[in-house]
C-alpha cells in the first residue's frame, strides 16, 4: 500500500505542479471546484455501507453487500445529479459549473463511488497490491491525458477531462479484479447484513457525509465570494500539504482498520497499543514535512510555479497547524467504528462544517481570503486534537474495563 501510494502520489504531485503552472490558477480553481463535488457525491451515494463489508463475515454476505451497494450508488447518484440539473435550470441554485460539467460530476461521482466500494472489498480480502496498482494506473493516465488535453487546446477543462480518463482506467482495472464477485442482490440478506451494523448507518453515514462536505465545501463557497485564481492557489496549498498525509493515511488506515477489527473484540490492550504505534510516527513524519515545506520547499516550488502563484507560501504556512492536527487523527479514524463511538465523529464533523462557514463569513467580512484560511486552520486543528483526546481516553477506559 505504501509503495503504491508513494508512486501514485509522486506522479500526481510532480505532474500536477508542472501542469498547474501551464493551466494557471484560474483553471486550476475550476478543476478543484469540480473535484469538490466529486468527493462529496460518493459519500452520499454509498451511504458508507461499504465499511460494513470489512466488518462482515461470510463470503455470500460480502458479495451480496458488494452488489447491493453498487446498485444503490447508481440509483442515488442518478437522483442527485437530476436534482442538481433541475435546480440549475430553474435558476434556484448556481453551481458555478456549466451543464456539461455537472453531467460529468455525475459520471465522476459514480465511478469514484464504485472504486471506493471495490477498494473496501479488496481490503476485506487483503488485496492491498491490487488497490495500489489501481492508484498508480489512475495517476499515470490522469497526468498523461491532462497534458494531452492542454496541448489539444482544452486550457480550461483539460484538467477535468484528463482526471476522468484516469478514473475510468482505474475503474476498468478494479472491475477486472472484482470479476466473479458481483451477484444478483438478495435484498432480504442485504437488509439483514445492514441491520447487524446499523450504528454505521445511524452515525457513520451522516458523520462521513458531513465530513466530506466540511472538507470539500470551501472551494465551492470561495468561488462565490472570491476569485477563481484564489480558489486555485488555496487548492494547491491544500493539496501540497495533504499529499503526504493522504499517502500515510491511505497506506496505513486500511491495514489498521482490518487489524483493529480483528483485535478490537478480544484484546482491548492490543488495540490501544496498536493505535498509539500508528499515531506517533505519522505525526513525526508530518511535523518534519511541515518544517521542510515552509523553508526549503518554498524555494523548490518557485522552480515549478511562476509569479501567478506568489501567495502560495502564505497559504501553506496558514494551513500548517491544521495539517499537523489532522495527521494525528486521520490514520486511526476507523477506530470509532470499532469501539462503537460513531457519534464522536458525528459531533466533530458537525463542528468542522460550522468552522468552514465561520471562517468564510469572517473572511468575507474582512475581505481577506488569507484571514479566512487562518480561522479555518486554527479552529479545525483544535477540533481534531479534541477528537483525538476523546478517542484515546475511550481506548484507555476499555483496557481498564477488560482487566476488571
Amino acid at each position: 500500500m505504501l509503495a503504491g501510494n508513494t508512486i501514485s502520489k509522486a506522479i500526481v504531485t510532480i505532474g500536477g505542479l508542472i501542469l498547474a503552472n501551464y493551466y494557471g490558477p484560474s483553471s486550476y480553481g475550476i478543476y478543484n471546484v469540480f473535484l469538490s463535488y466529486i468527493l462529496i457525491i460518493p459519500v452520499l451515494t454509498t451511504m458508507r455501507l461499504d465499511s460494513i463489508m470489512v466488518m462482515q463475515r461470510g463470503a455470500k454476505e460480502i458479495r451480496n453487500l458488494f452488489s447491493g451497494i453498487l446498485l444503490i450508488s447508481f440509483v442515488v447518484t442518478s437522483l442527485i445529479v437530476s436534482i442538481m440539473l433541475i435546480l440549475n435550470q430553474l435558476g434556484w441554485v448556481d453551481f458555478h459549473l456549466p451543464v456539461s460539467i455537472l453531467l460529468l460530476t455525475g459520471l465522476g461521482g459514480l465511478l469514484t463511488a464504485w472504486n471506493l466500494v471495490q477498494n473496501n472489498l479488496f481490503t476485506k480480502y487483503r488485496l492491498f497490491n491490487q488497490i495500489s496498482t489501481a492508484f498508480i494506473i489512475a495517476s499515470i493516465f490522469s497526468v498523461i491525458f491532462q497534458a494531452i488535453f492542454y496541448l489539444l487546446g482544452f486550457e480550461e477543462r483539460g484538467l477535468i477531462y484528463g482526471w476522468l480518463v484516469g478514473l475510468i482506467a482505474s475503474f476498468i482495472y478494479n472491475l477486472r479484479v472484482a470479476k466473479g464477485r458481483i451477484s444478483k442482490v438478495d435484498f432480504q440478506l442485504f437488509k439483514q447484513s445492514v441491520k447487524e451494523h446499523k450504528r454505521i448507518v445511524q452515525f457513520t453515514y451522516p458523520s462521513d457525509t458531513i465530513n466530506a462536505i466540511a472538507n470539500n465545501i470551501m472551494p465551492i463557497l470561495v468561488v462565490i465570494y472570491f476569485t477563481q485564481a484564489e480558489v486555485g492557489i488555496y487548492s494547491m496549498a491544500f493539496k501540497i500539504l495533504s499529499v503526504p498525509l493522504m499517502l500515510l493515511s491511505g497506506s496505513v488506515s486500511r491495514v489498521y482498520f482490518q487489524k483493529a477489527v480483528n483485535v478490537g473484540y478480544t484484546d482491548k490492550k492490543a488495540l490501544y497499543g496498536l493505535t498509539k504505534k500508528v499515531i506517533l510516527p505519522n505525526v513525526m513524519i508530518m511535523f518534519g514535512f511541515v518544517i521542510l515545506i515552509n523553508t526549503i520547499g518554498i524555494y523548490l516550488l518557485q522552480i515549478f510555479l511562476d509569479e501567478r502563484w506568489s501567495d502560495l507560501s502564505s497559504y501553506i504556512f496558514a494551513l500548517s497547524f491544521w495539517i499537523l492536527a489532522r495527521s494525528a487523527m486521520n490514520p486511526i479514524s476507523p477506530v470509532v467504528m470499532v469501539i462503537n463511538k460513531n457519534h464522536y465523529s458525528l459531533i466533530f464533523n458537525i463542528y468542522l462544517l460550522l468552522v468552514n462557514f465561520i471562517a468564510l463569513y469572517l473572511g468575507v467580512m474582512k475581505n481577506d481570503f488569507l484571514y479566512c484560511i487562518w480561522v479555518f486552520s486554527i479552529l479545525s486543528g483544535i477540533g481534531y486534537l479534541v477528537l483525538l483526546a476523546m478517542v484515546l481516553i475511550e481506548l484507555k477506559k476499555n483496557v481498564k474495563t477488560q482487566k476488571s
